[in-house]
Formats: C-alpha cells, sequence, structure tokens
C-alpha cells in the first residue's frame, strides 16, 4: 500500500487516540475506527492482562471496552475466561478458530475468525467475524505502531503529568503527518469555516491557505452534487461520526475535478463539537484510466456504439427484464446493402464515414432504454425492450421501429462536401420472451431472418418466424383495406334493440360492421382494436356517430319511433380529443337530431382514465341533453369516490356477468350490488347479453328493469329493425351472429 494511502488512516488514529482524554472513550472510539478500517464487525480490550508466561490454558481477564456485538457489550467491566492462544502473542489474524471463539458466541453470530492486535504491555485487542473479511492492505504492519500510540494514550489517561508530555509528542506526530501527507488536509472550525490547510491542499485545489482561510468548503463546489446530496453528507457525518464518499470540486482554475473525500468531526474532553478534519485525495487520473479501459472493453471505437461484448451483457439482462415483467422484447439484426461495393470503390475511409453516420440514425430511431450495438463491418443489432405482452402486437411495434430505421437509412448520405451517397438496408427480426432461447440462437435467428430479407430483394424486413411474418402481411392487407372502407362505403350500423321489463321498445345500440366484397362480414374484433392502433378510429367513431344522429332525426318524424334513444359507443381514443365535446354537438346541430335521444357509453377505463376532463367533457353535452352510460360496468377497477362525481345517467351490466346469474351464486351477487349501488345513486341500469327468459326474471325481480341481449334481438340492420318495430314482435335468435 502507497505511503500517501497510509498516511490518512494514521492520521486519523492520531487524531482519534490524540483527542480523548479518558480510558473508556478512548478505547471504544479506538475499537471503532479499527472495525471501520478493516471490516471486521465486533471486537473487544483486555487491559491489565496477566503475564502470558504460557500459551496453553485460559486466563481470567476483564473485558474494558467492546462494539459491534450486544452480547460482548454486556460483558464490560466483567470477568471472563478465555484461551490464552486467543489472548497472546504477536498480531495476527486467524481463521476457522471456532472453539477458541465460543465464549464469546452471541444469539446471531457464531465467530470463527479473530484479528489480535497486542498493546505493548498494556494489553490486547481482539476483532472478531464469521470469517475474515477480504482486503489488501498490511492491517497488521499498519496497526502495529497504532497500537504503541494506543498503549501511551492510555499511559496518558490514566496519569495526568504523563498525559500532558505523551500529547505534545502526538501533536509534533500529527504536525508531521498533516505536513507531509500527499493526501489534502483541511481543518475547519465547528461552524465549518477553513482554519489550516496543508501544502498538498494548495498542490491539488490551486488555493493558498491566504486564499481560503475563513471560507466555508462548500465554496470549492462544482455544482454537480445538488443539495440533497450535501444534505445526506451531513446527516451521516453527525449520525455516525464519519463520512467518505467520491466528490467533484473545482479547482482555482476552473477545472472540476473528481476526489476521494473521508469527514470527521473533532470533540474536545468534555464530547464539544470543536472542529472538522477533511482528507481528501485527486482521484482524475483513475476516473480517466476506468473510463478508458471501460470504453474500449465494451465499445465500438469507429461508431462509439456497444459492441458484442456489451450487446450479449444487455440482452441477458434484457432476458432477466422480460422473465420477470412477461414481456417481449425484439432483435433487429440488420445489414446494409451493398456496402462492400461502396468500400471496394470509395475506399475503406468513405465506408467508414457511412457506418459512423448509419449509427447516428440507428441510436435517433430507437428509445432511451433500447440498445443499438455494431457486431462489425457493416452489420448492427438493435435490442427492443418492455414490448407488448401479446406476441401479435409485440410484433407489430417491432417492425414499426424496423419500418423507421429502414426509412431513416434509406435517406442520402453527404459523405464529402461535394458527394452524396444513398443507403439501403435489410433488416432482420425476432421476438424473445424469458430465457426461452439462448443468445447464441436469438443472433442465429435474427441473422437468418436478416438473409431471408436480402434474397427476398433487399431493403426490406423480414421475420424469423413464418407464422408471424404471414400472420404481419395479412395485419397490413387489412389495415389497407380498412383505410379504404370507410370511403368505399362498406361500414354499416347494425341495431340491437333495448326493451324494458314488458319488452317494450326503449331504443336501441349501434353496433359497427364491416361488410368487406371479398371476405363478407368481418368480425369487429379484428377490425376494432386495428381501427385504435392505427387511429382510424377516429373518422370512424365521428361517422357512427353522425349516422346515429341522422337516423335520429329521421326516426322523430315517426310515432313509431319518436322517442326511442340511441346508444354509441365511443373509444378512448376519440373521446381524450380535445374538441370532442364541440364535435357532438356540430354532429347534433347539423343533423338536426334531439340531443336527449342520444347516449354515450363509455368504459370504466376511458372514464377514470382523467377524471377532471371526463368529468369537465360530460357537463358540457350534458347540459345540451345529451345522456351517458357507463358500458361494461364491474369488469374494471371503478372508484366510487369518483363515479359519484359522473354525471352517468346509466349503468350498463356486462354480460360476463349476467351470463351465469342463474347458476353461479358469485356472479348473482355482483349482478344484485350493482343493482342496488345504482339505485341508491340514482342511476338507471340496464343489462346487456340477456338471453334466457330466467336471466330477465332474475334481472326484473332484483330492481333492472331494461335489457338488450339474444333473447329478443340480436343485432340486425336498420331495415330488418325498423320491420319488426311496426311488426311488434322479435327478431329470431341465431348462433352465428355476431356480437
Amino acid at each position: 500500500m502507497a505511503q500517501q494511502e497510509i498516511l490518512p488512516v494514521l492520521y486519523d488514529f492520531a487524531v482519534t487516540i490524540g483527542s480523548e482524554t479518558s480510558v473508556n472513550p478512548l478505547l471504544t472510539r479506538t475499537l471503532q475506527r479499527l472495525l471501520f478500517y478493516t471490516s471486521f464487525p465486533a471486537g473487544f480490550v483486555c487491559l491489565d492482562m496477566p503475564p502470558c508466561a504460557e500459551t496453553d490454558g485460559e486466563m481470567s481477564v476483564r473485558i474494558d471496552a467492546a462494539v459491534g456485538d450486544y452480547d460482548l457489550i454486556g460483558l464490560v467491566g466483567k470477568q471472563v475466561k478465555l484461551d490464552k492462544e486467543l489472548l497472546c502473542g504477536i498480531g495476527v489474524r486467524e481463521t476457522d478458530k471456532p472453539e477458541l471463539l465460543a465464549p464469546l458466541a452471541n444469539t446471531h453470530t457464531r465467530y470463527q475468525a479473530y484479528f489480535r492486535l497486542p498493546i505493548e504491555g498494556r494489553g490486547v485487542i481482539v476483532l472478531l467475524a464469521p470469517k475474515i473479511p477480504a482486503t489488501t492492505l498490511p492491517l497488521t504492519q499498519m496497526f502495529t505502531p497504532v497500537m504503541g500510540l494506543l498503549a501511551k494514550a492510555i499511559v496518558l489517561c490514566r496519569s495526568n503529568d504523563e498525559r500532558t508530555h505523551g500529547l505534545i509528542a502526538e501533536r509534533n506526530l500529527l504536525a508531521g503527518v498533516f505536513e507531509s501527507s500527499s493526501s489534502g488536509v483541511m481543518l475547519t472550525d465547528a461552524d465549518v469555516n477553513i482554519l489550516e490547510v496543508n501544502p498538498a491542499f494548495t498542490r491539488i485545489t490551486g488555493y493558498s491557505i491566504e486564499e481560503i482561510r475563513g471560507k466555508n468548503p462548500h465554496w470549492l463546489s462544482s455544482g454537480r452534487q445538488d443539495r440533497s446530496f450535501y444534505e445526506a453528507m451531513w446527516r451521516t457525518i453527525n449520525e455516525k461520526g464519519h463520512w467518505q464518499g467520491e466528490i467533484w470540486n473545482r479547482r482555482k482554475n476552473g477545472e472540476v475535478y473528481p476526489e476521494w473525500l473521508s469527514i470527521n468531526p473533532v470533540l474536545d474532553k468534555s464530547g464539544v463539537l470543536t472542529n472538522y478534519v477533511g482528507i481528501f485525495s485527486d482521484i482524475s487520473e483513475r476516473k480517466e484510466a476506468e473510463a478508458q479501459i471501460h470504453q474500449l472493453a465494451f465499445y465500438d471505437p469507429l461508431t462509439d456504439l456497444p459492441n458484442r461484448r456489451l450487446l450479449l451483457e444487455r440482452l441477458t439482462q434484457a432476458f432477466s427484464v422480460s422473465a420477470r415483467s412477461e414481456e417481449h422484447g425484439g432483435v433487429l439484426f440488420l445489414d446494409l446493402d451493398n456496402f462492400k461495393t461502396l468500400n471496394d470503390t470509395k475506399g475503406h475511409d468513405i465506408g467508414d464515414l457511412l457506418l459512423a453516420e448509419v449509427a447516428k440514425r440507428l441510436s435517433a430511431c430507437v428509445r432511451d432504454g433500447d440498445t443499438v450495438a455494431r457486431l462489425g463491418g457493416d452489420e448492427f443489432v438493435v435490442v427492443l425492450e418492455s414490448l407488448s405482452t401479446d406476441a401479435d402486437e409485440a410484433a407489430t411495434q417491432a417492425e414499426l421501429v424496423a419500418e423507421k430505421i429502414r426509412l431513416s437509412l434509406s435517406q442520402a448520405y453527404q459523405l464529402k462536401e461535394d458527394w452524396h451517397h444513398t443507403a439501403s438496408s435489410s433488416i432482420g427480426i425476432v421476438l424473445f420472451m424469458g430465457h426461452q432461447e439462448s443468445l447464441d440462437d436469438l443472433l442465429k435467428h435474427a441473422d437468418t431472418a436478416m438473409y431471408q430479407a436480402k434474397t427476398a430483394g433487399r431493403n426490406t424486413i423480414r421475420f424469423y418466424d413464418p407464422a408471424m411474418q404471414a400472420a404481419l402481411e395479412a395485419r397490413l392487407e387489412l389495415e389497407g383495406e380498412l383505410r379504404q372502407a370507410l370511403k368505399k362505403q362498406q361500414l354499416l350500423l347494425h341495431y340491437q334493440v333495448q326493451v324494458d321489463q314488458c319488452q317494450r321498445p326503449l331504443g336501441a345500440e349501434v353496433l359497427l360492421r364491416w361488410e368487406h366484397p371479398e371476405y363478407g362480414m368481418v368480425s369487429p374484433l379484428q377490425f376494432v382494436p386495428l381501427a385504435e392502433e392505427t387511429g382510424l378510429i377516429l373518422p370512424i367513431g365521428l361517422w357512427v356517430l353522425q349516422t346515429a344522429c341522422e337516423q335520429l332525426r329521421v326516426w322523430q318524424y315517426d310515432v313509431l319511433t319518436r322517442d326511442l334513444t340511441l346508444s354509441v359507443n365511443v373509444s378512448a381514443k376519440q373521446f381524450r380529443q380535445g374538441d370532442f365535446a364541440a364535435q357532438v354537438k356540430n354532429v347534433l346541430q347539423d343533423s338536426g337530431a334531439k340531443p336527449a335521444l342520444l347516449k354515450l357509453e363509455l368504459t370504466e377505463s376511458t372514464v377514470l382514465d382523467n377524471v377532471e376532463d371526463t368529468i369537465a367533457k360530460m357537463l358540457v353535452l350534458k347540459k345540451i341533453g345529451v345522456g351517458f352510460s357507463m358500458d361494461d360496468f364491474g369488469t374494471g377497477y371503478s372508484s366510487l369516490q369518483y363515479l359519484k362525481r359522473l354525471p352517468l345517467e346509466q349503468i350498463k351490466i356486462d354480460q360476463s356477468f349476467v351470463r351465469d346469474i342463474t347458476s353461479d351464486p358469485n356472479d348473482a351477487a355482483i349482478v344484485k350490488t350493482i343493482i342496488a349501488m345504482a339505485e341508491a345513486m340514482g342511476l338507471g341500469v340496464i343489462a346487456e347479453g340477456v338471453e334466457t327468459v330466467a336471466q330477465q326474471v332474475f334481472l326484473d325481480k332484483h330492481g333492472c328493469h331494461a335489457f338488450q341481449g339474444y333473447l329478443f334481438s340480436r343485432p340486425i340492420p336498420l331495415d330488418q329493425f325498423e320491420g319488426i318495430l311496426r311488426a311488434g314482435k322479435k327478431s329470431p335468435v341465431h348462433s352465428s351472429a355476431l356480437p
């Protein structure tokens, strides 16, 4: 260990030992400092021991001080019998000695290792541990002179005259340590104003004692650590009597540098704080060396991207995160098309310029938590984390990023002032979940997918999983068709009647349908989520609203239909538009429909996403007569505290609870609770998914008098719906009917 690293430790002990005037605090604080520097958890001191003429057998000794073990502390002042082998002899660290330490075992710890430090004829210090702490310090050699110093201090504490002479010698020693230390030392008063600094302080900071005396050390602060950092530092000093750590300060020339700082308070014999001592070392060179080693070990020197080694580490971490969260991750393996031709014709310097620019564009295309790495040559890997838990959605997310990368890399590059280059890339994608595949297999699969992209004509994207690739292609085709569906008038509304307990029509819920000329009737379960993801739900939702309001206007001239309401489902994305309320008002005004006959159905998640915004929009529309129903009630996480604030008109019991109310006591109890709650809050209630007479009877008996379901009618086109109304009969129920 270098002298400059040992001296601050010796200085710390000199301050600790020299500042005490009685034996008990002297021994206790010395033990505390020894435990701090050696990492032993406990220890004790015995003074005035009998002579160690023999090393066999036991001797009776008094425990004069103990630290770190409540059972040991309880023995202070008492006589105990301990083995001479433990107490007698030179300074030594021993392990695997449970039999020697058995009398000292406490409730929670069985000691097996010790560190003996004889106090030059005055006694012995024994440090205890379950096993010897690892260290590179020459502890025995380093603390031997400290024990000599302690022996003197013990004598000085017992004899006033001798203590006075000893303090003079110790102060001379401290002065020598202070002046010769290569570590910076500063001494402050109790108010943390600098009193003295040593030559090393001036060498490191550039400030002389004349320039710094009387100033607070915070004057040297670089500003890199915030107020909370310093508050925590001083809290540790006040609570534990010591702090050490890395801190960034500023030299006189303005340079910011890192230092390793240790701060200790100094107390007088009455325990009153008199000074603080700070000892620090400039660790700039060490930090720079560590940063260079890390950069060379883990980063590509050309692009500054992570190299293969760091990529594998991050992939391993990504596997673990995915296993815990059950979210998919994705690996994109990409290769520049025809890069070898560029290198061969324009030279490697141009190729390197292109690779560096590609690295920048890749980094700009991903999130902060994702990884972009260069494997070598023109091969790059992108690791995407925290994708969806659903494999299809995760594939979609990964493909969107890949397409963003493909488009970015295909833009022209200005590699020299007068020369531009256009490049393209082939990208392979593979998803992962937890540790289902090895790192090598995952990269191999991504590489295979990349070559599939090259085989397909380059400048394209391919998934390793053929089934997933086919599903994505089908989704893209469906998305393209859906974008044209509104223009081509392929969308239509079906109407499902809502009735009272006498099966008299109250209105209907309009349900979106897509009748494709080739695919036939496309299930809403297929295209509605797709519309949500792509944002197409906004124009489609507006069309549904306009169509429903136009139908209300038509109906108001017919005595049979003029009092019917229409319920329209509103998606979360549609409702969260800033001008949603204005859109509804404009549609009502343009159509001439009565607002009181329009009912908007909102799901629990939509309503509770931003309660204050929800309430504001609902109040605007309720003011003109529009009603609101909470759809699928009971399937979300409604808070009654928020529910009572919402200007709702109706609650709709979800069909998942209605389905088994006559056979499942839990569902029956839930439905009865919902009905009772709605009644208490003055809200109407309607049950959806009613398919049997028994279900209707149960609901009617317990206070729900509005129904919707196949018992009364499946969702049907407008002409059929109106025909049934005029005929005064229910529509037939078909098992193949769309939900």
